[in-house]
């Protein structure tokens, strides 16, 4: 799965980073007004990807540290953030289920559409790993994608846990898991925290340790 992402990674430019960083909206948005009630200063973007979150994050005054399993990702990441005069120390690349931050760090930590390019399994790992580098009272913000045409007709084995393989095509290896609210449940519990908030319609969770 990290070969995928890598290749993916790999294709993509500053010049079409920045460009999408001038279509997006960089001021306040729910999951930052979540972190903002939770009065979160430390972040961690989990699966920062090239950094536009990291950025956005950082532009509204939180402290954000990152990593993503694409070593690719995380130098635009870097490179992004520098170019703006944030610091970028505290992003690396590593797996979600063992990212290597000492325990309870950050005030919260966020994970945008990675969870479910993970397998079922995988998923619930590092949900617990994720749990454990937030701090008593700090939050874990969750996104989730639902089930597009693209996912359903692009060729994919579907495996006894639900998890989407793409075996040919533009996601040649690619994993997507659709979650049902049972698992998504289960995610929650694997973390020994309680859910606080979910929007089905962006398969939003908020969840508090």
């Amino acid at each position: 799965m990290g070969q995928f992402w890598d290749q993916s990674w790999s294709t993509v430019d500053m010049d079409r980073v920045n460009a999408y960083i001038g279509r997006m909206e960089m001021t306040s948005d729910p999951i930052i007004e979540y972190l903002r009630e939770r009065q979160a200063e430390s972040v961690c973007d989990a699966g920062c990807g090239c950094g536009i979150y990291s950025l956005k994050l950082a532009l509204n005054g939180f402290s954000v540290s990152g990593f993503d399993i694409s070593p690719a990702a995380v130098e635009l990441a870097k490179k992004l953030l520098t170019s703006k005069n944030f610091d970028c120390v505290g992003f690396k690349a590593s797996d979600a289920s063992a990212t290597g931050y000492e325990d309870c760090r950050f005030d919260a930590v966020i994970s945008r559409d990675v969870i479910d390019h993970m397998t079922f399994r995988d998923g619930i790992a590092a949900v617990k790993e994720l749990c454990r580098i937030t701090k008593a009272g700090g939050a874990v913000v969750l996104s989730l994608d639902g089930v597009d045409s693209e996912y359903e007709t692009e060729p994919h084995v579907v495996s006894a846990d639900g998890d989407y393989l793409f075996t040919e095509g533009k996601w040649k290896g690619m994993v997507f898991h659709p979650y049902t609210e049972a698992q998504i449940t289960e995610l929650v519990q694997a973390g020994s925290m309680k859910m606080m908030r979910a929007d089905p319609d962006g398969i939003l969770v908020m969840i508090e340790k």
